[in-house]
């Protein structure tokens, strides 16, 4: 692996997420968060994190723009860096599949455009389908201000609908809290 990852900081911010990430039930787990960072910035000197805590106006905010209630006022945000150049950032977070937890990682540009999507771990018995690189890569290149509705700026599949509509709902969430905390502070 290429890059120093302040280690101290990494490890553990990773234990922060993960011990709340794949906790419930029977998940089948896709991705460690120190690997999947580890792979997506490898060519980055450093990942470090930055913990954002929302203040109620903010939070109100972002929650209206959702169109939903945030589950949590606290997030962690991976940042990777060379020298003094961002080159990305990561947000692992969860959202509701049918039943379960689907765990998911988005990644994006230093602009906060999405550059990829994964699902960490999933529970459901159906639905899978959405860890599929075709849809997966609708997310591409979105940002804060694109359209995340399932069926109409989202494809959806038969079969995982809810999936579909859970994973949308957590990469929209994860760039408006991208734009509206770390970028708009930066």
């Amino acid at each position: 692996m290429k890059g120093v990852f302040n280690r101290a900081a990494l490890l553990l911010a990773v234990s922060v997420v993960t011990s709340g990430l794949a906790a419930s039930g029977h998940a089948q787990v896709y991705y460690s968060v120190r690997g999947l960072l580890a792979e997506q910035f490898q060519q980055s000197e450093l990942v470090d994190f930055q913990r954002i805590r929302l203040s109620a106006d903010r939070r109100e905010g972002i929650e209206r723009q959702l169109g939903q209630k945030l589950e949590k006022s606290e997030y962690i945000f991976y940042v990777a860096r060379s020298a003094e150049h961002v080159d990305g950032y990561a947000l692992f977070d969860r959202e509701i599949g049918q039943h379960e937890y689907i765990d998911f990682a988005t990644f994006f540009d230093c602009d906060g455009r999405v550059t990829r999507v994964e699902v960490v771990a999933y529970r459901e018995p159906y639905g899978e389908g959405i860890r599929s690189k075709r849809f997966r890569k609708q997310f591409v290149g979105k940002e804060a201000a694109s359209g995340f509705k399932p069926g109409h700026d989202i494809d959806v599949i038969s079969g995982a609908t809810l999936s579909a509509r859970a994973m949308a709902k957590a990469v929209k969430r994860a760039t408006l809290l991208l734009h509206d905390t770390v970028l708009t502070s930066s």
